[in-house]
């Protein structure tokens, strides 16, 4: 069995998704480019496939956009903007297009626009969970309706009613148990579903023992019933956690990349993609802010010694980059990360004494209340510096929730560049000209807060 996570930034247009529809339609034919030897415990059928659906391209913002007008006349303008986007995919892909709009669509944008009904009497991070997941409901649906046309079997789930988490809205904590049982009880014999009733209705196929299931990434539900999301780009940790409870084979990522590289090809022309690299080097990458992997993803897989795979939906036989317990002896070349709008917050006790545990301890709580994670820390005798994603309304609630017992400075728009087997030449290069508010080098990462 195995996983495939197709993201947003992939599935861009009709072509993207007739070109993910094959990669998945062929997928019991092939290996899908891993070589390494797979614990005998993960071997089931090579056509079982869970294939995990993120927003399609740029959509999750688009949704967060809804929330930003919710009490101005823009709204409308804007939902207007996210209908005909996803109008236009279905009049390419689909011979029905006007059934499926009329008989799977309509009812959602009913239930959506209740849905921004609702929001207004919510604290922001739930009405944020509740808005945005349409991104996903409404690209599993239209892409459900494709692979009907096509004749590709499958079965269709909605992950809010799959991944169980608490009610930490936008960084939904998984519960486990929950969410283990939920998804071992999706029935085998109903894995996949016959498309030959000629309905676009994903309730309406009959029952097949092969599987396929089609679901999606980032959004999951709480045990009240409200839908969650499992962090920004959460898609990926979705996969993994499909992986780890249905002991699978195989996580395959699929990007618009050849697999991970040494740094964003937009910003950099000289980048190298990594054949094999450890759970341990991508989760310092990933922490550090590598866009290729949520940084939550590896450790579910680690656990079970499951392989992740990272290749190019547009060159789906290349072999991509493996990422296992031990990867092979690799050149250490540098790795460039870039973290934008970023905030650096220096912090003072009033009375001047020192920062220890307790000082420590109220000011992790603050930020943890606040659901704001530290990307970089130094900490010095009588004040500790904090470097955290801006976010202009977390921020305003940390500082005043620090400022009764502390003195604070913070500096916005800075860059957090981080430099993963380092050499002096491409610090010198990569820091010439900027100011260097704060740096930090151990034996194998340099760290830089750029101005």
């Amino acid at each position: 069995m195995k996983v495939f996570k197709f993201g947003g930034g992939t599935l861009k247009n009709a072509d993207t998704i007739r070109q993910m529809t094959e990669i998945v339609r062929d997928s019991g034919l092939g290996d899908s480019g891993f070589t390494g030897s797979v614990p005998e415990q993960s071997r089931r059928g090579d056509s079982e496939l869970v294939v995990v659906i993120s927003a399609f391209n740029k959509m999750t913002n688009a949704f967060e956009g809804l929330l930003k007008e919710l009490d101005s006349d823009d709204i409308n303008l804007r939902l207007d903007k996210i209908l005909d986007y996803h109008r236009e995919i279905a009049e390419q892909l689909l011979i029905d297009s006007d059934i499926f709009w009329r008989e799977i669509i309509l009812p959602l944008i009913a239930e959506l626009k209740e849905t921004l009904q609702k929001a207004r009497n919510y604290p922001y991070d739930q009405a944020y969970d509740q808005v945005v997941s349409f991104g996903e409901i409404f690209s599993t649906h239209l892409i459900s309706a494709f692979w009907i046309q096509e004749g590709l079997n499958h079965s269709f789930h909605d992950a809010r009613k799959l991944i169980i988490t608490d009610e930490t809205y936008r960084e939904g904590k998984v519960n486990w148990k929950e969410t283990a049982k939920k998804i071992k009880s999706i029935p085998e014999s109903s894995l996949r579903l016959c498309s030959g009733t000629g309905s676009v209705n994903p309730e309406s196929r009959v029952p097949n023992p092969e599987s396929l299931i089609l679901t999606q990434g980032f959004i999951a539900g709480t045990q009240s019933g409200f839908s969650a999301t499992l962090g920004r780009e959460g898609s990926d940790y979705s996969a993994a956690i499909f992986g780890h409870i249905l002991d699978v084979e195989r996580v395959v990522i699929w990007k618009d990349v050849p697999g991970v590289l040494t740094a964003d090809p937009e910003e950099f022309e000289d980048t190298c993609k990594m054949d094999e690299i450890s759970y341990l080097e991508a989760v310092e990458l990933s922490y550090f802010g590598a866009k290729i992997i949520h940084p939550n993803t590896i450790k579910p897989l680690q656990n079970k010694g499951i392989p992740l795979i990272v290749k190019s939906l547009f060159d789906p036989d290349a072999s991509g980059t493996v990422i296992l317990k031990k990867a092979g002896k690799a050149p250490d070349l540098p790795v460039i990360i870039r973290k934008r709008n970023q905030v650096l917050v220096s912090i003072q006790p009033r009375d001047f004494s020192f920062i220890v545990e307790d000082a420590l301890a109220n000011v992790f709580s603050i930020l943890a209340r606040n659901q704001s994670r530290i990307n970089l820390m130094q900490h010095g005798a009588v004040s500790i510096s904090l470097v955290i994603d801006w976010d202009q309304k977390k921020l305003d609630a940390i500082l005043e929730a620090l400022l009764p017992d502390f003195k604070v400075l913070y500096n916005t728009g800075l860059e957090l560049l981080t430099i993963r087997h380092y050499t002096k030449a491409v610090i010198n290069d990569l820091t010439k000209g900027k100011r260097i508010y704060v740096q930090q080098q151990s034996r194998k990462t340099a760290r830089f807060v750029l101005g």
